[in-house]
């Protein structure tokens, strides 16, 4: 999983191992290490009826889907959840496809196959 931060947004993006975690009503949670601290962001699924919800927890950011969304959405050919307009920051969580370029170093093999690649 990755994150991008922009000013009051949010975006996720998802390999098919995280996004196969998301639908079946696992947390996938990533962390980044800073000397003695510890930045982590966690995408995890609820029952509540709001579809995306975030908030912040010391050095954490915790967002999270409704279940019966994000096992749909994991099953099917959709790309990407949004939050409602009335959450902030707003969420975006996507898919991660490959690239349409190789990039030395990077191992893409858990991405999704990127739509444009195909004719």
């Amino acid at each position: 999983m990755k994150i991008r931060i922009k000013g009051d947004s949010i975006r996720l993006r998802l390999s098919q191992t995280d996004v196969a975690k998301i639908g079946a009503g696992n947390a996938v949670l990533e962390n980044t290490h800073f000397n003695d601290s510890v930045f982590s962001y966690l995408l995890e699924s609820h029952t509540e009826p709001t579809a995306v919800k975030a908030n912040l927890q010391g050095s954490q950011i915790r967002i999270s889907i409704n279940d019966n969304l994000a096992n749909t959405w994991a099953n099917s050919d959709q790309v990407g959840i949004t939050s409602s307009d009335d959450v902030k920051p707003s969420i975006l969580i996507e898919k991660d496809f490959q690239c349409l370029t190789v990039r030395t170093g990077e191992d893409e093999s858990d991405m999704f196959q990127n739509p444009n690649t195909v004719c």
